[in-house]
């Protein structure tokens, strides 16, 4: 139903007015409490109140009203409820006859009623006598056209209000005179009736109309072109196309700013924003209706080609066709999005990605549609193998065209070299050591962008050469094993320079020595010699010392970090007996395994000494403390934990030194601290 709104000023008057009081004569559901769950009357206005206007009433419950009574008047029961409940208000449209002066009666459903003391007074003079639209007796119009509307005393009238509160303010009137108002229908008019209102500050007075004013919506009868391309311009003809506000696409939405639109309403054009894809064409007025001018299909490239074909990963690639200025993006198989150097109507290009495969390449649009153009890839080829015969553990020389494309060539029985590790390559030729543990014929070889090809025309024969398939490391003095193959012919074993002189056990796999104890740190050849006097470099063995000494040069003043501390050192808080630990000077930690939970941090005390060692990093966050109160303890100690570790490798740092640690406390003299791996 119709919602008449009142002002705010009203509404606060009409709460303090004290010359009104109400009764209620049935205390069955009528009652004085406003807070309660009962109906009551706080107040009722404007009094005086035209003929023909709104009346509103304000109190608890008033939802509840099924029947309002004006002295003279018949019941009224079209009441309008603009809110429900405790704090309530509902109006009715007082009758233009036939109402006196009076007390105004308010029933309820349940038969109870209120009665107001203060009667009901009316205002006589203005008058609604008739509207129209350009002619009389016209009540049909269009956004623009000019509304008449008749009456008397019409100059207190001072805003028309269309359907759904279009007001136009009186400073926009063409006409107003006692008798007669002229304005113009708003773009945001919708059919309904409409009302004159005297706006008064203190509660406006309203007037509605006896008829209906229809406005025209627009019509859209035709829409050109249907298929477009982004960017190019759609015209819609009709009528009253001067009311639509925006347009609405799939995807995309056409402002207001951005609308061409005739001065007679017959047509409208816009361009097709990049985004729009096919779909419905909706027109939305300012009034908020929406209208469907059509669909559209939106153009993507076509007449597609791949130049050259088939073309090599890393070169150029030209696609050429019709509108490939609408691709946004271009997409090539197992490589993701690509990059487009250049751009045209007719033309894209574009550097083949190395890890693209062949297929299809995707060409994506800004609104989201897509279209696919085949190509093919140059795979590299192999002319020559030299030797096309050859033992496990040599060398050998591929020969062809595009060798550059080869990421790893795998041998028989799984073996694979990576490009990083042949002994030449280029474009035109490879060379690499077949694995020692390689036997079989042909090679693959494997391609940057994980393709593969297959290669005949090799045979390798099994080696007799010993080798070393692990990475063995450990102390002076401990057993390492050694792993590989060929073991039975091996005569004699060196790290370095230094012969290893214990064995444990061997196999022709497997052999488990002791690393000699007067070996330093460090990472050495292992030198396989066999029985027929041939002497083979195998791989490398890294020794790692069982302590390490930080005490060699690794400690260095907290205020001077180009000096290194002398020990033994009685540690303070101060700059006099706190100092750091370098990660990398002269000991590189960075080239050890440390293992959290295994490794260790040792600090060598005077036992007679107490006191306490805080251990921090470089950021001076603590990472524990270590303490001897009562004496007697030469080495306090703990496991490493992987934060300790992070500091010590690098993998965490202040950003400005080669801190591992910082070390201070108070009482205790420190002899030595030492690391172990």
């Amino acid at each position: 139903m119709k919602i008449n709104k009142i002002s705010a000023l009203w509404v606060s008057l009409l709460f303090i007015c004290s010359s009104m009081v109400f009764t209620s004569c049935d205390n069955d559901d009528l009652n004085t409490d406003q807070y309660g769950n009962s109906i009551t009357l706080n107040s009722y206005g404007p009094v005086p109140v035209l003929r023909g206007g709104v009346l509103t009433f304000m109190g608890s419950n008033l939802d509840q009203i099924t029947e309002v009574d004006l002295p003279g008047a018949d019941p009224i029961t079209n009441i309008n409820i603009v809110t429900s409940g405790k704090h309530s208000e509902i109006n009715i449209e007082v009758p233009k006859e036939k109402c006196d002066t009076g007390i105004v009666i308010l029933k309820t459903a349940k038969g109870g009623e209120i009665r107001t003391l203060t009667p009901i007074t009316y205002t006589e003079n203005i008058t609604f006598d008739e509207f129209y639209v350009d002619q009389e007796g016209n009540l049909e119009g269009s956004v623009g056209d000019i509304i008449t509307i008749n009456g008397d005393y019409l100059n207190n009238i001072h805003a028309v209000i269309f359907a759904d509160g279009v007001s136009v303010p009186d400073s926009l009137f063409t006409t107003h005179t006692r008798y007669k108002i002229e304005a113009t229908i708003p773009v945001e008019a919708k059919t309904g009736r409409i009302q004159l209102s005297d706006e008064n500050s203190e509660g406006a007075n309203y007037l509605y109309s006896d008829a209906t004013l229809t406005v025209k919506l627009p019509t859209a009868t035709e829409l050109t072109p249907e298929t477009v391309k982004a960017g190019s311009t759609i015209t819609v003809n009709g009528t009253d196309l001067n009311q639509i506000a925006t347009i609405s696409l799939e995807g995309a939405t056409v402002d207001t700013m951005d609308i061409v639109r005739a001065e007679n309403g017959n047509s409208l054009s816009f361009t097709l924003p990049a985004e729009a894809t096919d779909g419905e064409v909706t027109l939305n007025t300012y009034s908020g209706v929406k209208i469907v001018a059509g669909s559209i299909t939106t153009v993507v490239p076509s007449n597609l080609s791949a130049s050259p074909s088939p073309v090599k990963n890393g070169s150029t690639l030209t696609i050429k066709g019709v509108d490939l200025d609408l691709v946004s993006s271009i997409t090539y198989p197992n490589s993701g999005e690509g990059t487009i150097a250049t751009q045209s109507e007719s033309e894209i290009t574009s550097e083949v990605p190395e890890t693209a495969q062949a297929g299809e390449i995707t060409l994506t649009l800004a609104n989201g549609k897509t279209v696919t153009v085949s190509y093919t890839l140059i795979e590299p080829t192999v002319t020559s193998i030299s030797p096309s015969t050859v033992m496990a553990g040599n060398q050998i020389l591929l020969r062809g065209t595009d060798l550059d494309l080869v990421s790893a060539i795998t041998f028989p029985t799984n073996q694979t070299v990576n490009a990083t590790d042949f002994t030449g390559h280029v474009a035109s030729a490879i060379s690499v050591v077949v694995p020692a543990a390689a036997n079989g014929n042909g090679l693959t070889l494997v391609l940057k962008n994980g393709t593969s090809v297959e290669i005949s025309g090799l045979t390798i024969e099994s080696s007799t050469n010993p080798t070393l398939s692990n990475s063995p490391s450990g102390n002076p003095g401990a057993e390492v094993v050694l792993e590989g193959s060929n073991y039975n012919n091996v005569e004699s074993v060196y790290f370095g320079s230094t012969k290893v002189t214990t064995f444990v056990s061997r196999s022709s796999t497997s052999m488990t020595v002791i690393i000699p104890s007067d070996m330093e740190s460090g990472t050495f050849d292992v030198i396989m010699n066999t029985t027929d006097g041939n002497s083979y470099t195998v791989g490398t063995i890294t020794v790692v010392p069982s302590e390490i000494d930080l005490t060699q040069g690794n400690c260095v003043g907290q205020s001077d970090q180009s000096t290194a501390m002398n020990f033994p050192l009685t540690l303070t808080w101060d700059d006099s007996g706190r100092f750091r630990v370098q990660r990398n000077s002269p000991i590189d930690l960075t080239s050890y395994t440390w293992t959290a939970g295994v490794s260790k941090l040792k600090i060598y005390k005077d036992a007679a000494t107490t006191g306490q060692a805080q251990i921090n990093d470089g950021n001076w966050s603590s990472f524990t403390t270590l303490s001897d109160w009562s004496g007697g303890v030469e080495v306090l100690e703990m496991e490493l934990t992987q934060d300790m570790i992070d500091w010590i490798t690098g993998a965490k740092t202040d950003g400005w030194s080669n801190t591992a640690f910082i070390i201070q406390g108070d009482g205790m003299t420190v002899q030595k601290i030492t690391l172990v791996p």
